[in-house]
């Protein structure tokens, strides 16, 4: 039984919000996060204005939120390291559901992430420190080679002086024994882009008196700084020579500036030689110092990657609730502090399972002694706190007044003395406040897609009804009218059922995949809105008997060709069909939809199909609106809105009946009565045009009908026609004067009680209910003053209840017209995707058919023109005309269908609650 009363309510929350309690939580500090991480979990309790802009914090876990922001930032630098390292880092699904955290997980979490943040960033330091070494020594090796070979072999192919000068000046000492050179020379390395400006600096500085000569090191290196990532580049080894000494402070200076690493060059070529071989010695000996500094690292990496997921969700989880706790009113004192007090909306359903969850995490935490509560037991106390309610409510009918009074949080202080549990309390409040309740809907997989259709709008106010459950039908209908085709739509359908039987599949990717895949997500999401379409355009294509572009009869048609092969070869003979010769129509009409002849008559078929398509445009259009309408008086009945059913919500009926009903009447009565098999003057020559019908009975004027024809479609037509015009007009005084002249009267009303019973004037309450005038009861006015500030706000809101009024009845008549003429966009896009599908048919597709050449030829051409084909319909017919036909349904909903009833002003139920953990938490 329960568990039908509980799918009953799900049923009924959907149509309407579900019943939200106002409740007071009352948190123990002691295990307030371990609460309110379970209720994280469950997402069933909104938080009020714990996220204002002007609320104060109490500052009792700013510490604790700091915290948390730098053991994320110790996780985000690991996550960067493993990710340098190629390191796995291991993904847990399951993490909300099996690594529940608790406030004592926190200490370990910052000790443990703080020793493996020094390892790591210490081993890492170590191999950067290496690594920068090595490279050096390459380096210094790759200069020395360079040098010794220009001063040995190449010294005068380059020079800029000339070749007797260099020979005095650059001399080896292993050639010259003790004969000493006045030359000096000096090697490096620099960035390849700072060398330019480098070698022109000096040589401005030193002009002739400095050679320099550069070689480009074979492979790029890495240049570390500290606290960033290696930096790659290209560098130079360079080699200065001069025969001053002088000059070697400022070029010292300059290499200072433009970061030259300076090596040390020994003087002869064997010293040279002996240098780089040692220098070899010692890069292979670091090479494997930073192998096993590599592995550790890896190591370290590894064994963090193991539950780094799970600590940087559960971190993250810990600071967005340590944030609410910070926002939360102290109780208790602030210098010891032991309770958290909130104002929360509860779904009422939900009540007793909060109280369970609560009562859970107290004892799992410690801070509650008691044994879990039986479902009998919440039972029980739901029944004695809705008894007290109704009690309280009884006893306080009389002292009610108009206004909404804003509960203060003050009021609510608990005893401490007698209550000195530290269990969580939930308390339902019986006093109105002046804000409405959130708006809250149980959804389901199926449900959520419709849902979010509506919520791309608005939300619903509460208590309002709900778009959503209409829209399931109305939505994927109106697009197969403009999509109806039996191949387009069974593409849909494929394609929708392949993402529901793959739909595991399809989150599991979600959640693992690192980066968010928008259009994946959005057809995932309405992966049931495209199933519906596509079996509702299966349908339309039945109706119009169209697949992929091309006609198909399925119970034979009901018209044959009788002329013979003389009579089509006679270029004088029109030829026609004709509906009233039984040798032509049999007069039985085709079983289901359009008859297949009316694919293969050519223009008679677009003036047929374009006749047909538009009155059914008219009739689903007017039919929905009408719909609407009647939403709109079930709103009014549910929230008891008398005023507007009457003056606004009957009225807009009547005037749509009297005018657009009886145009639906009239294009169903012409299609029931009239016909091309029927004598005169119930035949086809007789059929008076609908428009023009229409279009004189607005303008109350007659015309003569054809001869042998009827004047009236029905008897006493042009009577009933004007009756009609003349309760329409009558219905739009009620619009414009009825509800100001309600609402004025109810205002004077009222003012007379509140005389009577000298009462303080109501607070001012919304356009839509109620324009009260504003009084001001302070003791330095004079009553002169007073009374004249009343009038002028008397006079201000009568005349912008006037000015809406007059609005909201130019909106009315105008846009019923437009309305109505914005569902020919139906009429409209089908004839655009039906030519379209057959210009694809026969300019593509068709080519191959028709081909006529050898076998070895015409095989080929017909697969490319059916590849092209099938391209060309996926990508134009089925993507974007079904993305073209999407968006005016849409526009039909929003604006045509959920204006008549739906406000969408409400707000929407905020949970607080952790989103699903995937690979970018």
């Amino acid at each position: 039984m329960k568990v039908f009363k509980k799918r009953q309510t799900k049923v009924k929350s959907f149509f309407r919000s579900e019943d939200m309690e106002l409740c007071q939580l009352l948190l123990h500090t002691d295990n307030a996060f371990d609460c309110l991480i379970e209720l994280g979990h469950q997402g069933a309790v909104q938080f009020n204005n714990v996220y204002d802009e002007d609320r104060l914090l109490n500052n009792l876990y700013s510490k604790k939120v700091s915290q948390c922001y730098e053991y994320l930032r110790l996780v985000d630098n690991l996550h960067n390291m493993i990710v340098q390292m190629h390191v796995n880092e291991i993904f847990y699904p399951d993490v909300d559901r099996e690594n529940r955290l608790r406030e004592k997980d926190l200490a370990k979490y910052g000790d443990r992430l703080k020793r493996i943040h020094v390892e790591a960033s210490a081993v890492t330091e170590h191999y950067y420190r290496l690594d920068h070494r090595r490279y050096r020594m390459m380096e210094h090796s790759f200069a020395i080679t360079r040098a010794n070979k220009y001063m040995t072999a190449d010294m005068g192919s380059e020079l800029l002086y000339s070749e007797s000068t260099v020979m005095g000046l650059v001399q080896d000492a292993t050639t010259t024994g003790a004969h000493h050179s006045q030359l000096n020379y000096m090697i490096g390395s620099i960035r390849a882009d700072k060398f330019y400006s480098f070698e022109l600096l000096l040589y401005r500085l030193c002009s002739f008196n400095l050679i320099i000569r550069f070689a480009e090191m074979p492979t790029p290196v890495y240049e570390f700084h500290h606290g960033q990532r290696p930096e790659k580049m290209r560098k130079f080894a360079i080699l200065m020579m001069t025969s001053s000494t002088m000059l070697w402070p400022k070029v010292l200076k300059i290499c200072g500036h433009y970061h030259v690493n300076i090596y040390d060059c020994p003087r002869s070529a064997s010293e040279r030689e002996e240098k780089v071989r040692e220098l070899s010695q010692e890069i292979l000996n670091v090479e494997k110092v930073l192998k096993e500094a590599e592995l550790m690292r890896r190591q370290i990496l590894e064994v963090a990657g193991q539950d780094l997921f799970i600590v940087r969700v559960n971190l993250r989880k810990a600071l967005k609730v340590y944030d609410l706790m910070n926002r939360l009113r102290l109780v208790g004192g602030f210098e010891v502090p032991r309770y958290l007090l909130a104002e929360v909306y509860v779904p009422s359903s939900d009540v007793q399972e909060v109280r369970l969850i609560l009562r859970n995490a107290s004892r799992l935490s410690g801070g509650a002694d008691r044994e879990e509560a039986t479902d009998d037991e919440l039972d029980n106390m739901e029944e004695e706190e809705e008894e007290e309610k109704q009690d309280t409510t009884e006893k306080n009918k009389e002292k009610k007044q108009m206004q909404w009074e804003e509960t203060e949080e003050s009021e609510f202080q608990p005893d401490f003395q007698s209550d000195m549990t530290s269990r969580a309390i939930l308390l339902k409040k019986t006093r109105m406040v002046n804000h409405m309740p959130p708006t809250y809907f149980r959804l389901n997989r199926f449900t959520r897609g419709f849902q979010n259709l509506i919520d791309a709008y608005g939300m619903a106010d509460y208590k309002e009804l709900n778009p959503a459950p209409y829209t399931i039908i109305t939505f994927p209908f109106l697009f197969a009218v403009m999509f109806g085709d039996v191949g387009h739509g069974i593409l849909l359908i494929l394609f929708s059922l392949i993402m529901i039987w793959k739909h595991r599949a399809i989150e599991k990717y979600q959640i693992a995949s690192t980066s968010e895949n928008e259009i994946l997500n959005i057809l995932f999401a309405g992966r049931y809105i495209i199933l519906l379409m596509g079996i509702f355009s299966v349908y339309m294509g039945i109706i119009y008997g169209i697949i992929m572009a091309k006609g198909f009869n399925l119970f034979g048609s009901s018209w044959s060709c009788r002329y013979n092969a003389t009579t089509l070869s006679d270029p004088l003979i029109q030829l026609t069909l004709d509906s009233s010769d039984p040798n032509f129509y049999s007069g039985h009409p085709y079983p289901i939809g359009m008859d297949p002849v009316w694919a293969v008559v050519g223009q008679d078929s677009i003036t047929t199909t374009n006749s047909l398509k538009m009155k059914m445009a008219i009739v689903l259009g007017i039919s929905q609106m009408m719909f609407g309408l009647g939403l709109a008086a079930a709103n009014c009945v549910l929230l008891k809105k008398k005023a507007d059913l009457v003056l606004v919500v009957i009225p807009q009926a009547i005037f749509m009946t009297c005018l657009f009903c009886y145009l639906v009447f009239l294009i169903l009565y012409k299609w029931l009565v009239f016909g091309g098999h029927k004598q005169t003057p119930y035949n086809s020559a007789c059929a008076p045009n609908v428009l023009i019908t229409f279009i004189n009975m607005m303008l109350m004027k007659t015309e003569d009908p054809p001869e042998n024809c009827l004047a009236n479609m029905y008897p006493y037509e042009r009577l009933l026609e004007y009756a009609l015009v003349a309760i329409a007009l009558c219905m739009i005084p009620i619009l414009l004067a009825g509800k100001p002249l309600y609402l004025l009267r109810k205002r004077k009303k009222q003012e007379k009680e509140r005389e009577s019973r000298d009462l303080r004037p109501m607070r001012r309450q919304t356009i839509r209910e109620m324009r009260s005038t504003m009084w001001y009861s302070t003791d330095d006015v004079s009553e002169t003053s007073k009374q004249k500030s009343v009038d002028n706000e008397e006079e201000f809101e009568m005349s912008e209840i006037w000015i809406h009024s007059g609005i909201h009845t130019i909106e009315t008549v105008l846009g019923s017209v437009s309305h109505t003429a914005s569902y020919l966009r139906l009429w409209a896009l089908s004839l655009a995707h039906d030519q379209l599908s057959d210009v694809l048919w026969h300019m593509v597709l068709n080519k191959g058919f028709s081909n006529n050449q050898p076998l070895y030829y015409s095989v080929p051409v017909l697969m490319a023109s059916f590849y092209a084909w099938a391209i060309l319909t996926v990508a134009i017919l089925v993507m974007m005309e079904g993305l073209s036909a999407f968006l005016h349904t849409l526009r039909l909903h929003w604006v045509e269908f959920q204006s008549k009833f739906f406000g969408g002003a409400g707000e929407s139920f905020k949970a607080f609650s952790f989103p699903p953990s995937n690979q970018r938490s």
